[in-house]
């Protein structure tokens, strides 16, 4: 029997669960002369079986007479691979394995470890084995049991594997991969080795470039702090390798041209220019000279700029649904990574040449933007909202970038803590806030607003986002539609006149599901329609990973409870959103993310780039923080169920 055709248990949700379970009928037809003289191949074949009958689906085609029949012979099969194993004689395992077809490799080690085959197999069989096919040692760390057995022989096998390095990295620091989820390396391939053959990989003339952006942005490896010496060396050999290949690359390149000029008829334009992928924005020059007050000034961000949206969500924070498809599933990650794309990048890259250049044009007009920043804090709170004891104290004129940062760093931890004493007392108490001591973490910044944002809770809620919104879901793509490029479910329902009919039946599963689930319905012509709500919701959580109720009208704000009340939605009240908090982790400091840049720790700890560019764009980026600070507190204070604290 050919590999194509055995039957191989991937999941219960995997596609190929029917047509696996026809052959598994087929099997049972010729069950006396498949388990008459079984090879290592039926065995484990069997083994799969087995696996597919302990799901407890079965065929709705099966007669109660053929199930009942079937599961009789199921209850067989653990007797008929313990009577195999056992007949094997130690030196016949290897042969074994060789004749192992490749799609059953991992099960060989499985049915190995789960009949305690090890204690008859000694450990030149296994050191054969691994002479063999040194990939193998990969499938054998998943099993605790077979690691420890075979510890030494193992570790002396790893120590000279050429992969050893790589994989040991991707499994400490990659985002974890469905094979590696579990290795557990033997006691005796110890620590002091392991970083013995990290280093031996780095001095190698070509290590994957991947592999080493994965030890430089680690925070920890095996458990240890990475050793600053060890990391230069990473980074060193990385910059190297780099240099090579942008000799040979072949890319796409994108370009952002920012720039204060004469706009017509408006106070700012964007173009994109399809030759060169260059977004080309120009801003009106001649509208900022004439609307010099420092409200209009700040809510340029807002209107201008568009650093939030109309929920005064950050635009520019990473987002799963941005990542292309080549992002999501071929970059290589580290565990601890803030997952950054083409789309971030360009994001992030465009508000910050926005600062940069808004900040010099508001200087050719003798305007200080920290001078703003100080008016918002100790004027317009108070005189709009009787916010006492706010304070802010700007840099002055000749200070450095260098020194700006600095400043502006404890700048952005002062008015944080600020802000919760307010929201805790009504105002701010000068003398609790020079007490305190604690290190501000974002997360804990709560708000005045009652369930200010809401957050997929529960698997049915992520599936059902999933199957509406992805790209990858199978339910937009149907025969009647052919090659119409629908993006989403609900954009061709809307679209087209769909009935379940027009849809293959591995689809209608998934539809029904929906339909039991509210998000879609059948109209009273059979026509499949989005109930239009719920998609509205769970489309905005979908693009945006939270959603800000508040914002919603009364329609919208009952589906969410609804959603809520269900347990597929959770309520937070805290300043900053989680895909907010990440970003600000990520840009300030290295709590979360072993990638991050870390500039306020840089700064505030004096490990920073001496080089007054490079002081520039950090001062930039920090100014960004401080205004997203600006709008999200000025937010709350607007916000239309705000708790009001008592003077």
């Amino acid at each position: 029997m050919s590999e194509h055709t055995r039957i191989k248990f991937y999941s219960v949700h995997d596609l190929s669960f029917a047509s696996n379970m026809k052959r598994v009928e087929s099997f049972f037809e010729k069950w006396e002369q498949n388990t008459c003289s079984p090879d290592i191949n039926t065995i484990l074949e069997l083994y799969n079986i087995k696996q597919y009958f302990s799901t407890g689906r079965v065929l709705s085609t099966w007669s109660n007479e053929q199930l009942d029949e079937y599961q009789k012979k199921v209850s067989l099969i653990p007797g008929i691979i313990g009577r195999f194993c056992n007949s094997v004689l130690d030196e016949e395992w290897n042969c074994m394995f060789k004749s192992t077809e490749i799609n059953y490799v991992d099960d060989f080690w499985t049915v190995i470890d789960n009949y305690k085959v090890y204690s008859k197999i000694s450990a030149n069989t296994i050191g054969s084995i691994l002479d063999s096919n040194s990939d193998c040692v990969w499938y054998i760390l998943r099993h605790r049991a077979l690691s420890a057995y075979y510890g030494t022989v193992l570790t002396n096998h790893l120590l000279t594997n050429c992969n050893t390095a790589p994989r040991m990295i991707s499994f400490f620091l990659e985002t974890s991969s469905e094979q590696d989820d579990h290795l557990y390396f033997p006691e005796e391939f110890t620590p002091e080795m392991r970083i013995k053959i990290i280093n031996d990989y780095v001095d190698e003339e070509n290590p994957n470039i991947n592999t080493l952006q994965l030890l430089e942005n680690a925070r920890v490896f095996d458990g240890q702090p990475i050793e600053d010496k060890l990391r230069r060396k990473v980074r060193n050999k990385r910059k190297e390798l780099q240099e090579k290949l942008s000799d040979k690359a072949v890319g796409i390149s994108y370009g952002i041209q920012v720039e204060f000029n004469s706009v017509p008829n408006g106070a700012y334009e964007e173009k994109f220019n399809r030759a060169d992928n260059t977004i080309h924005c120009t801003y009106s020059r001649d509208w900022i000279a004439e609307n010099r007050d420092y409200p209009t000034l700040l809510n340029n961000f807002i209107y201008l700029f568009k650093y939030v949206d109309r929920c005064f969500r950050c635009t520019f924070v990473s987002l799963k649904c941005r990542l292309s498809l080549t992002e999501k599933h071929l970059f290589t990650r580290g565990k601890d990574d803030y997952i950054t794309g083409s789309s971030f990048d360009l994001k992030r890259a465009l508000a910050s040449l926005q600062m940069a250049a808004y900040y010099q044009e508001l200087k050719l007009l003798n305007i200080r933007l920290e001078d703003i920043f100080s008016w918002f804090f100790e004027v317009y709170l108070r005189d709009e909202f009787q916010a006492i004891g706010f304070s802010y104290r700007p840099p002055s004129d000749g200070t450095t970038y260098y020194e700006k940062c600095k400043l502006i760093s404890s700048a952005i931890d002062g008015v944080l803590k600020q802000y919760s004493l307010f929201r805790e007392d009504g105002y701010v108490d000068r003398e609790l806030l020079e007490m305190s001591s604690r290190q501000t973490v974002f997360g804990d910044i709560g708000s005045t607003v009652s369930n200010k944002y809401a957050y997929a809770n529960s698997p049915d809620i992520r599936t059902e986002m999933f199957l509406l919104f992805d790209d990858q879901s199978i339910l937009h793509f149907t025969e009647k539609t052919g090659n119409s490029n629908y993006s989403s479910l609900p954009q061709l329902l809307v679209s087209e006149k769909m009935s379940l009919s027009d849809f293959a039946e591995y689809q209608l599963s998934g539809l029904n599901w929906l339909i039991e689930r509210g998000s879609i319905f059948a109209d009273e012509n059979g026509y499949l329609q989005p109930k239009k709500s719920r998609v509205f919701v769970l489309n905005d959580l979908f693009l945006n990973e939270v959603i800000c109720p508040i914002y919603y009208d009364d329609e919208l704000r009952h589906q969410v409870s609804n959603l809520a009340a269900s347990g597929d939605l959770r309520y937070e009240s805290t300043l900053f959103s989680i895909p907010e908090q990440k970003y600000l982790n990520f840009i300030l400091n290295n709590a979360e993310f072993g990638n991050s840049l870390g500039i306020r720790n840089r700064y505030i700890h004096d490990t920073c780039p001496l080089d007054e560019d490079t002081e520039f764009s950090h001062y930039c980026e920090l100014l960004k923080i401080m205004v997203l600070i600006i709008i999200k507190i000025n937010a709350e204070f607007c916000a239309p169920n705000r708790k009001r604290t008592v003077q």
